[in-house]
């Protein structure tokens, strides 16, 4: 187990820098939003644990559950430049957020993304209005299960393939907007009776995803925990509260709401997996959280 941060919201190598300066021991995830690629690279450099595709930056993100075949063609290619430069910098874990509901590929850039989301195309799947949040049953309907189907083969090709170069895939959980894929904890349960695939846990998406469904989230946390597959953790937090009809997956500091973050924290500890926070406030905060 290594513990560390994704450069999700840190801008510059003077930045990883001074991390590694008051965090020696500190690992670092590149994340799919990395532009400057090489210079934070470099910066990073023999500290690198796990890449979040698609790392550099690319306009799309990889779409497994697609229908259209250009669209899985193009998503296996971009993944394959994304293990090239993973085992090129020694990072042994490649994030990937596994698919969508919609046929084409979704835009990386966060606006446009939601425009997309939020075209119309997605209505009968939509059960909360603000934040697009998914309807109760949006996991059972035909047209999410006949994509969850086509995802499936797709990630278990794209994992062998990245087996045989030494990388690990690390299939990531999504909060329950209308149009993302592999947002109830009981789809990792199956994932990992019907596979040999390997998870990135993110607690805040499950948070989110837990408050919508009316779960208990630590429950959650250790059912999908037990399964044994959890290679790597995404930590951070958010407000998100089913009372209130709030369901934001804002990336706070791990401490920032009333989430049990400490409890979260000793299970994955047991579990072994890595503890990345994703969180785009107060870095040096957050690490004096993990490493306390």
């Amino acid at each position: 187990m290594v513990r560390g941060i994704s450069l999700v919201g840190i801008g510059s190598p003077e930045e990883v820098l001074a991390i590694r300066r008051r965090f020696p021991d500190a690992y670092f995830e590149l994340p799919y939003n990395l532009r400057n690629l090489e210079c934070m690279a470099e910066a990073a450099s023999g500290r690198i644990a796990s890449l979040h595709s698609l790392c550099p930056r690319r306009d799309f993100f990889p779409n497994f559950a697609s229908d259209e075949g250009i669209v899985v063609s193009w998503s296996y290619g971009e993944m394959m430049k994304d293990a090239m430069t993973a085992r090129q910098l020694g990072a042994s874990v490649l994030v990937l957020h596994p698919g969508y509901l919609i046929p084409s590929l979704v835009p990386s850039e966060k606006n446009a993304r939601l425009r997309l989301m939020e075209s119309g195309e997605l209505d009968r799947f939509i059960g909360i209005s603000s934040g697009s949040i998914c309807t109760d049953d949006y996991i059972s309907m035909p047209e999410y299960r006949a994509a969850f189907e086509r995802m499936l083969p797709n990630l278990m090709e794209l994992s062998d393939r990245l087996e045989k170069m030494g990388i690990i895939l690390a299939v990531e959980n999504l909060n329950p907007r209308a149009g993302y894929m592999l947002v109830h904890p009981d789809e990792m349960l199956e994932i990992a009776k019907r596979t040999k695939l390997h998870f990135a846990l993110d607690i805040g998406h499950l948070h989110v995803s837990a408050e919508r469904f009316g779960l208990d989230f630590l429950h959650s946390l250790e059912r999908i925990l037990s399964t044994g597959r959890v290679v790597t953790t995404h930590l951070h937090s958010n407000p998100s509260d089913r009372q209130k009809g709030i369901f934001l997956d804002s990336h706070q500091s791990l401490d920032g709401f009333p989430m049990p973050w400490k409890d979260a924290l000793s299970m994955i500890g047991k579990s072994g997996a890595n503890m990345m926070l994703e969180t785009v406030e107060d870095p040096m905060h957050n690490l004096e959280l993990i490493f306390s």
